[in-house]
Order: C-alpha cells, then sequence, then structure tokens
C-alpha cells in the first residue's frame, strides 16, 4: 500500500510540474479544433512559396497549434515514420512531439 502511495505522488507530482510549463493551459480548444486548425495552418504553409507575410503567419500558427496539441497529449507521427504516414493520435513511447513555441514578448 506504501509503494502504491508513493507512486500515486510521484505521477501526481509529474503531472504538476507538466502543467506549470504548459504554454496554453487555459486554452479552450478542444483536441479536434485544435487538429482542424493544424491542418489549414499547414495547407497555407506548405502550399504557397515563401516569403508572403500570410505563409510565414501560416507556419508560425501550425507550430502554435502543435505544441497546443502536445501539451494535450497528441503528436503527429512516430520515429523512422515517412511523413505522408504521419497522423495525429495520443502521444506514445515513440511518437514525435513539436518543440516548444517561443512566445514572443510585447
Amino acid at each position: 500500500m506504501r509503494l502504491l502511495a508513493i507512486a500515486v505522488a510521484g505521477l501526481l507530482s509529474t503531472w504538476a510540474a507538466q502543467a506549470e510549463d504548459m504554454q496554453f493551459p487555459d486554452a479552450s480548444e478542444t483536441p479536434e479544433e485544435l487538429i482542424t486548425l493544424w491542418k489549414e495552418s499547414n495547407s497555407t504553409c506548405r502550399g504557397a512559396p515563401g516569403g508572403d507575410v500570410k505563409v510565414a503567419a501560416a507556419c508560425l500558427s501550425r507550430s502554435v497549434y502543435g505544441a497546443a496539441l502536445n501539451e494535450r497529449n497528441w503528436c503527429l507521427g512516430k520515429k523512422d515514420q515517412a511523413s505522408a504516414e504521419m497522423t495525429w493520435h495520443k502521444c506514445g513511447a515513440d511518437s514525435l512531439r513539436f518543440p516548444p513555441f517561443i512566445i514572443p514578448e510585447q
């Protein structure tokens, strides 16, 4: 029983530390909404020549949506998977994550 209590306490402290590190803890979008937004941004980011403000904004948005999804334990693709095979899924040990998004200071 004592080992169970220690394990639960460890999990709770890990979860609390992760929650403190979240960049978007109060986001109201569901994972499904974030995936839709990511797909829209990805389409613009990948489908147009660079240099346009719209393209730059889409690429930045894609990074923000990806980071927010990762915080909700959703990942895009797995290690050793081709880009065309990558889909959004609940994160696992071999899942790929977006790097944290650096929010510019205001």
